[in-house]
């Protein structure tokens, strides 16, 4: 192997990689390891982080599904947590952790008594009421990687244990590789049966890299000996390690470092392990390449080294700033790129990344993609667009060293498309003195948006999309009405003594009303393959109950639309107008208070295909709000109430649409009463066919039985108002599922 120092290629052309910032909390206590992890077969892909000193491993459900961004869910504690991944072990088809843990303060001053490896049993939970079941698996001390796979055989799982020193305050032994194999219980066993496969070659192994041969995994370890390959020779049944480089040796006079640090293999056209990327030595300062001879045969591969970066000078404690090296596929060519992650201090410090550009010269172009310290880097499609996107959280270790507000954040790939930077799919403009909203269809949904556009008293008003097979959390101030989609929860049932599934539709069951509260168990809602578009509605938390209203000027109506949106909209007012100012309503409520506000539109966004328009009523108590049976109208009509200010209020209609209604002769009591509480919807009124779809005149308008919404009476002297929203959907869309 030569070493050769190559001056880096930097194309400030029309290739730029462009990555948007999102982040998902700052200000820890520690920090050191963030992975990509799916809780569940349904879920998006969220993360699993910790750091040592704190130990609290958590699981952050993915801020594309969530509104509570930071919101962690405890998975275990640990006392100094390192390294981790994650396997099936159980069987039952969700992922579980392996991590080790009880290091000790340093790994010269690490714990004699700890090395622990565990592995946690996925609970499937979304909340933080239970922490997830740990299973011991064995132990060495300063273990510091581990890798699980099949590495001698395909039957059950393996883990490679990989310790960076053998004893504390030694530096200079031997560390063992030990292989730990899955009992015939993983459940019930005390431990899991143990072999060492090496205790002579390896010295200070920092990190490693799982890699595919056949049938069997193998690892590329980065250590005091370079980069290495450790792999199980199925024809003599025997391990075995060939040498890749040496890894860095010019620094011996600075620190008492040297070989390789961190490792990760790159793909480019066909060929998986074209390249590999390192960082070196120990916490190194070094970023370099190995790359395949092509002048030697396949039989006996040799790689030259490529040095591409030093980033500054080893500190007083012979440690640089890198920390960790990622190979990943950024921008769709085929080609793996490569990011390297900087703990710090600034200047170096971030994330860099690096591009292919000749491979037979050692040629990359680099770009500085973020500037937060980093410690790892995760790599997941996090916003479901088809790219790969990356997450860092910041180093704090002390005794090594402690970023300034180490936070953790996840970096979208806006690779493809610079100018989607900050691109939302749901869009708002002024449409005829109203505002019109284009959205994506709910199951194509790339992330979970959220756009507040109105607050009526103290009750805030946002539409919402939900991706599919994603999650949002709720609480007991938030109310749902769904316009598109379903959304799906779990409560419990005392009656019967289990677990009831519920789901939710565009509408509840027909001539009915239903809660638009949410009583889940786990404090949240889910999506399955439709997503989800829907109106929440979040009540301010200082209230205790539902405000009644005397009068219509006391119902504050406010535009809270983003400052995103353009200044046209954000400007436009929204107010109540007395229907007797209307020609159709001059007679109808020459003496009585009933006021509409119009008005909301909702409308695809892929080919402007109609969802449904929403508008506002308010009726003081006692007002028949006009019998109708939409003899002239396209849509279905649901309602849901906001404020029932008797508490009686509700619609009212005649049992059968066959049913003729005469003003003169109609009697109140053949209207079939329902009562519609504050923040209740009621379910279809419409005719309704055996596909469940609506039933149409043959002027294509649909067909309704008579009624009205009838504000009621109580025995109170103050004066009080129903407020409640219409949402007249599209007919052809309007088939209950």
């Amino acid at each position: 192997m030569t070493n050769d120092y190559h001056q880096i290629y930097n194309d400030r052309g029309s290739y730029t990689p462009c990555f948007e910032k999102k982040l998902i909390e700052e200000k820890r206590e520690d920090g050191y390891w963030i992975e990509a992890f799916q809780i569940d077969n349904q879920s998006s892909i969220g993360l699993v982080a910790y750091g040592l000193g704190q130990g609290q491993v958590n699981f952050y459900p993915n801020p594309c599904t969530t509104v509570e961004l930071g919101k962690a869910i405890p998975i275990q504690k640990l006392a100094g947590p390192v390294a981790m991944d994650q396997a099936d072990i159980t069987g039952n088809g969700l992922n579980d952790i392996i991590i080790c843990y009880q290091y000790g303060n340093t790994m010269k001053d690490c714990d004699p008594e700890g090395g622990k490896i565990v592995w946690l049993e996925n609970s499937e939970q979304k909340n933080d009421r239970n922490l997830w079941t740990s299973h011991y698996i064995g132990k060495s001390i300063a273990m510091h990687r581990l890798k699980v796979g099949h590495f001698t055989q395909t039957e059950r799982w393996e883990i490679i244990g990989l310790p960076i020193v053998g004893k504390p305050f030694d530096l200079l032994s031997p560390v063992p590789v030990l292989l730990f194999r899955q009992p015939d219980d993983a459940l019930n066993a005390e431990e899991w049966p143990c072999e060492i496969i090496n205790e002579q070659f390896f010295h200070l192994i920092h990190d490693a890299k799982k890699c595919n041969a056949n049938k069997l995994d193998n690892l590329l370890i980065a250590s005091r000996e370079g980069i290495n390959w450790l792999y199980f020779n199925e024809k003599n049944q025997k391990w075995a390690i060939e040498n890749i480089g040496e890894g860095e040796q010019g620094e011996k006079q600075q620190t008492p470092y040297y070989g390789s640090g961190c490792v990760d293999a790159g793909k480019v056209g066909n060929d998986s392990l074209a390249y590999i990327a390192t960082v070196e030595p120990f916490h190194g300062n070094v970023v370099a390449v190995y790359v395949k001879d092509t002048k030697n045969s396949l039989k006996n591969i040799q790689w030259k080294r490529y040095v591409l970066d030093v980033y500054g000078y080893p500190n007083v404690h012979g440690e640089g700033p890198a920390h960790h090296v990622v190979c990943a596929d950024f921008d769709k060519d085929g080609d793996d790129e490569f990011l390297v992650a900087l703990r710090g201090p600034s200047p170096n410090q971030g994330v860099y990344y690096y591009k292919p550009i000749d491979l037979s010269r050692g040629l990359f172009a680099k770009w500085k993609v973020s500037e937060d310290s980093a410690a790892r880097i995760a790599i997941a499609d996090f916003n479901n667009n088809g790219l790969l996107d990356f997450a860092t959280i910041g180093y704090y270790v002390p005794g090594y060293y402690t970023a300034e507000n180490p936070s953790i954040s996840i970096y979208y790939n806006r690779f493809a498309n610079k100018n989607a930077q900050g691109t939302k799919e749901i869009q708002v403009t002024k449409q005829n003195n109203e505002l019109l909203f284009k959205v994506p269809r709910p199951n194509k949904a790339l992330q979970y948006e959220m756009m507040p556009f109105m607050t009526v008293g103290d009750i805030s008003l946002s539409l919402e999309v939900i991706p599919p097979n994603s999650l949002r959390q709720i609480d007991k101030n938030t109310y749902i009405k769904v316009l598109s989609g379903i959304i799906m929860w779990t409560s419990s049932s005392t009656e019967l003594s289990k677990t009831v599934n519920h789901s939710r539709t565009f509408v509840c069951e027909p001539k009915t009303v239903s809660s638009l509260a949410i009583c889940s168990n786990e404090n949240v809602i889910t999506t399955g393959n439709e997503g989800a578009l829907l109106i929440v509605l979040k009540i301010n938390e200082t209230m205790d109950t539902i405000p009644r209203f005397d009068s219509i000027e006391k119902v504050t109506i406010e535009n809270v639309l983003p400052e995103f949106c353009s200044e046209e909209v954000r400007k436009l007012s929204f107010q109540f107008i007395r229907c007797n100012k209307y020609d159709w309503g001059k007679e109808k409520f020459k003496d009585h208070e009933c006021y509409d506000m119009k008005g909301f539109d909702i409308k695809f966004a892929d080919n402007d295909e109609h969802l449904c328009y929403i508008q506002l009523w308010a009726a003081e108590q006692g007002i028949n709000c006009v019998v109708h049976n939409h003899s002239d109208a396209f849509f279905c009509e649901v309602n849901a109430c906001i404020v029932n200010g008797t508490g009686k209020g509700g619609m009212q209609y005649l049992i059968s649409s066959k049913e003729n209604y005469d003003p003169l002769t109609t009697l109140e009591s053949q209207f079939q009463k329902l009562e519609i509480p504050s923040l209740y919807e009621h379910g279809p009124l419409w005719d309704i066919d055996a596909q469940k779809k609506p039933v149409l005149r043959e002027d294509g308008t649909v067909v309704y039985p008579w009624h009205k919404w009838q504000s009621n009476t109580d025995d109170s002297s103050v004066k009080s108002f129903d407020i409640w929203m219409a949402f007249q959907f599209n007919a052809h869309l309007s088939a209950i599922p």
